[in-house]
């Protein structure tokens, strides 16, 4: 009798310890975190933690070395916080600057190959001005400036160009900065004209 009952104490403690192994267990599976992406730095990642704070979905941070950091999420929500990233332009994109494309190095540049890594510094520059704009998702420039040369027979110097395309997010009324837009990018570039920039609006479609 008495083993009998030890056993059956045995029995309810081990069936009891089981469901609590069982609960935590469905716990730990419900709260995994899976790599959502990693970023550059410190400050891209706390933007994207915040936009999917905002839009219900929880994540974490670790920093990894050289500074890099990746971002986690619950695995339920990776994909509602792919689309979230994916409609809000994140993340967001890395323009270099005319200090960076014109570092000094031990290197003796062309002319033509200075004045190519001058039109692409301007693109950056200007890439990344447009892309403060709230509601912007993505911006793509090309700025084109006839390279001099020395024909005595050309009586007309080419005129600069350059060409826009942003895209923007939903419910945003991006297209009323249009002239403003020419105007920021003509006053950028030496020699170019408001008329003479071209200036396209995508919008962003959601996922």
């Amino acid at each position: 009798m008495y083993l009998h009952n030890l056993l059956s104490k045995f029995v309810k403690r081990f069936k009891e310890f089981g469901l609590v192994c069982l609960v935590f267990s469905l716990i730990s599976c419900s709260g995994s975190k899976v790599e959502l992406l990693d970023v550059a730095s410190q400050e891209a990642a706390n933007e994207i933690v915040l936009l999917l704070g905002n839009n219900n979905v929880d994540a974490d941070t670790q920093l990894q070395k050289g500074g890099r950091v990746i971002i986690l999420v619950d695995k339920s929500n990776q994909n509602k916080a792919l689309n979230l990233l994916s409609a809000n332009g994140m993340p967001r994109t890395s323009y270099s600057s005319l200090g960076e494309v014109f570092k000094k190095d031990s290197f003796i540049s062309s002319p033509l190959e200075e004045h190519s890594r001058f039109l692409y510094a301007l693109d950056q520059e200007i890439a990344n001005m447009l892309s403060l704009i709230n509601g912007v998702v993505e911006v793509k420039t090309i700025v084109n400036i006839p390279a001099p040369n020395d024909n005595l027979w050309q009586t007309t110097a080419p005129l600069p160009t350059a060409s826009v395309l942003i895209k923007y997010r939903q419910g945003e009324r991006i297209d009323l900065y249009v002239n403003r837009i020419k105007t920021l990018v003509s006053n950028a570039v030496p020699g170019l004209s408001p008329d003479r920039v071209e200036v396209v609006m995508l919008l962003q479609k959601d996922n």
